[in-house]
């Protein structure tokens, strides 16, 4: 009965498209985001690759399905063109708003869509059909997704055919030659009008912005433009709540990308409009954290009528390594969903039923340390050089599983990369993406062990040694 439980997805858009019942009956709402994203002022959720943000977004998505008054839609924009931002823009652009005000004018625009799914907002709102009806003709709402959006705002003469289409609606007269010209700002106040006017339902709206995961691409540093983002979906969300629409964004992000951007308000941001996934819990038996409920729950759809600490007695012997099994398999791991998946994966691709023996869990490990270094790898593109993240495995491998700041440089200078490369910063994004930790010894001679993964709040001391994840250790031949 083992092999029948689901473990083949990592990925949660796959989940939805091929295993919904995952998403539908075995989904974990940890900290109950489900009900903590419904309140107004929260539209961030933070958390590190591999936590469930994309999952939440396929919950919602599910959610949304069998209702009349819930509506949700995602948008990908890992390919999203950002320099387009400022062909969008203009000359005026620039001085009356910048991106935030594009961003909330081409926000506004995808918006429209998703509202009219809504068939009671449709029949109360006619004047809004029309308002929509004629972006579509010039494939503004047409294509339902911001990448295309801002390719069509970024054309030349598209402003003034999107404010013919607000004035036929709002019965003004056209400035032709005002509105030929690039303005987001007046655009975006002309929306607000249209907006203003809607007779709202209890309806709810959410659109899910994910895909944020690469802020530096083809040689530019897209951060600030994230920045104006975030500031652009906190003054729309609270637009839509002064006018009485459930309507909202909600941004899906890493914390190691918030970490890099440009605001210095974003603490703030954080600590009022954001909700972190955080799945470490030191607090209780770690057989009854909410990170195990995953295995419980995708388990009971197989059969099983047990709790995970009942099954880990069955499938697992009590230690490895002189340490009890599933604190050894734990730390393995970044205690995160795909993590714990990707191991129990790795375990059913052996061909074996439990009780596993511990040469089985050490084989599973042995390949699952593959698949983690591919998974952190993945996590840091877009915050150090490529030709950089490509050398790390094997600067890493050549130092072992302990080393200084000191030692790093001297093997990165090795490699003949030192110039390329701020080693300071590189070790930060390492110990933010979980490859290395900080040890020490006290004075008592106990051992201590910091990582990013356990405390999310915590810095990189590159006064103390790193230590390599055991993750990796299979991987990089350390052990």
């Amino acid at each position: 009965m083992f092999e029948k439980i689901n473990f083949k997805y990592t990925d949660a858009e796959e989940e939805k498209l091929y295993a919904p019942e995952l998403i539908e009956d075995a989904y974990v709402d940890i900290n109950d985001i489900i009900e903590q994203i419904q309140r107004p002022e929260i539209y961030l959720v933070i958390g590190p690759k591999g936590a469930g943000k994309t999952a939440l977004s396929s919950k919602l998505q599910l959610m949304a399905k069998p209702k009349w008054d819930f509506f949700v839609d995602t948008d990908e924009l890992e390919q999203f063109e950002f320099n387009l931002l400022n062909k969008s823009g203009g000359e005026k652009g620039t001085s009356v708003g910048g991106a935030v005000t594009v961003w909330q004018m081409i926000l506004a625009i995808r918006l429209l869509p998703l509202l009219l799914q809504d068939e009671k907002l449709n029949k109360q709102n006619p004047q809004l059909v029309i308002f929509n009806s004629g972006l579509q003709k010039y494939g503004l709402t047409a294509s339902d997704n911001l990448i295309n959006i801002v390719q069509y705002t970024s054309r030349r003469g598209i402003f003034g055919k999107i404010k013919s289409v607000i004035s036929e609606v709002q019965g003004e007269k056209v400035d032709e030659e005002k509105f030929n010209l690039k303005d987001p700002a007046a655009i975006f106040e002309s929306i607000k009008k249209v907006l203003n006017n809607i007779i709202p339902t209890e309806s709810q709206y959410f659109l899910v912005l994910d895909g944020l995961d690469h802020p530096m691409r083809k040689g530019r540093n897209n951060a600030p433009y994230i920045a104006d983002l975030i500031n652009a979906v906190r003054l729309l969300n609270m637009f839509f709540a002064g006018i009485n629409i459930k309507a909202k964004i909600v941004i899906l992000i890493r914390d190691e990308i918030l970490q890099i951007v440009p605001d210095p308000n974003l603490t703030k941001r954080i600590n009022d409009n954001g909700i972190e996934l955080k799945w470490y819990d030191n607090t209780r038996d770690p057989l009854e954290t909410s990170l195990m409920r995953i295995i419980e729950n995708r388990a009971k759809l197989a059969g099983y009528n047990l709790s995970v600490k009942e099954l880990w007695k069955l499938w697992f012997p009590e230690k490895i390594h002189k340490r009890e099994s599933h604190i050894f398999v734990l730390d393995n791991t970044r205690h995160l969903p795909r993590d714990i998946i990707s191991f129990f994966r790795e375990l059913q691709k052996l061909g074996k039923n439990p009780p596993f023996r511990r040469e089985d869990v050490l084989a599973a490990l042995n390949n699952y340390s593959d698949w983690y270094l591919k998974e952190i790898s993945d996590a840091l593109v877009g915050l150090i050089d490529e030709d950089v993240r490509t050398e790390l495995p094997d600067i890493l491998s050549s130092l072992g599983r302990n080393f200084s700041c000191e030692k790093f440089k001297r093997a990165v200078s090795d490699h003949g990369i030192a110039e390329s490369m701020n080693c300071e910063q590189v070790l930060k994004d390492l110990y933010n993406t979980s490859w290395i930790g900080n040890y020490w010894e006290t004075h008592e001679h106990s051992q201590r062990y910091s990582w990013k993964h356990r405390k999310r709040n915590s810095k990189l001391d590159l006064k103390k040694n790193m230590v390599i994840h055991c993750g990796l250790w299979k991987t990089l031949n350390l052990v």
